[in-house]
């Protein structure tokens, strides 16, 4: 199993050359088709300013310059793109939102990388919320690279976050290839004690999350907690202790209020990660 196809969101974000590059790291390690994908957002601009006449001559400078910076960040893309030895890479504009470009291609590839949006910057950028939205529109897993710093490469150490969840098996399963290479890998579970209740006497979640990752060559150690509070914020301290590269976890909540309604560990670490994310719902 591996990542053939992998496409990247192309923006302004500060993050941006970082996360082109982890882009690039990744389908260079399994000689991966990589795209590069750009949207200028004329189409929103176009329904929510413009009510009337589209054709106005005034739009036209506004729209030339939201291309033109479309056009930039897809050159700051290739030039880091050019630089790894790569199967292939392409370049895409299109005049969409992200949130729907994004979810309409990742459906044809096997990973989306994007990089975590900075509330510093404003709505200019796309919400926190877009990871669980490509996410939960397409089915394709999301790895969003942090924009506090530049995250480290190789992957060695992965913490995987467990509740036995449908969310968190597709997570799992999708980030085999990475948990095949790493080094080491921890399986965080949190709310040991009610997990370990579950599923009755013939399925013990944490004896067979172990058993599930060693079949596939990955051995695992359990990092049991009972912890009762923010599942997110206790996630994050955990790969902080345990020096994880990445985070694997499952993708929580309701895309259409996802500002509302995004599960509390995945609104905490979207707005507080500073390791790579790697999520499926």
């Amino acid at each position: 199993m591996s990542y053939k196809t992998i496409v990247v969101h192309v923006g302004d974000e500060p993050n941006a050359g970082a996360c082109y590059a982890y882009a690039a790291e990744l389908a260079q390690m399994d000689q991966a088709h990589l795209i590069g994908l750009a949207s200028s957002d004329v189409s929103r601009f176009l329904r929510e300013t413009v009510v009337t006449n589209n054709l106005n001559p005034s739009i036209a400078p506004v729209l030339e310059t939201l291309r033109e910076r479309t056009a930039s960040a897809l050159d700051q893309f290739e030039r880091v793109a050019a630089s790894f030895a790569l199967a292939g890479f392409e370049r895409r504009a299109v005049d969409d939102e992200p949130r729907l470009s994004l979810s309409a291609l990742a459906r044809y590839c096997d990973l989306c990388v994007l990089g975590q949006a900075d509330a510093v910057r404003g709505v200019s950028l796309p919400s926190g919320g877009l990871a669980a939205d490509v996410a939960k529109a397409s089915g394709t897993p999301v790895l969003l690279v942090p924009h506090a710093q530049a995250p480290a490469w190789p992957i060695r150490r992965i913490l995987l976050g467990w509740n036995g969840s449908r969310e968190a098996g597709r997570a799992m399963r999708f980030a085999l290839p990475l948990l095949q290479r790493a080094s080491a890998v921890d399986v965080a579970i949190l709310d040991a004690g009610s997990l370990q209740s579950g599923g009755g006497a013939s399925l013990r979640p944490v004896t067979a999350i172990g058993q599930a990752l060693a079949r596939h060559g990955v051995r695992a150690d359990m990092v049991l907690r009972d912890d009762a509070g923010d599942a997110g914020a206790a996630l994050l301290a955990l790969a902080a202790e345990r020096g994880a590269d990445l985070l694997v976890m499952g993708c929580y909540g309701h895309s259409r209020l996802r500002e509302l309604l995004l599960g509390g560990a995945t609104r905490t670490v979207l707005k507080s990660m500073t390791l790579p994310v790697f999520m499926a719902a």
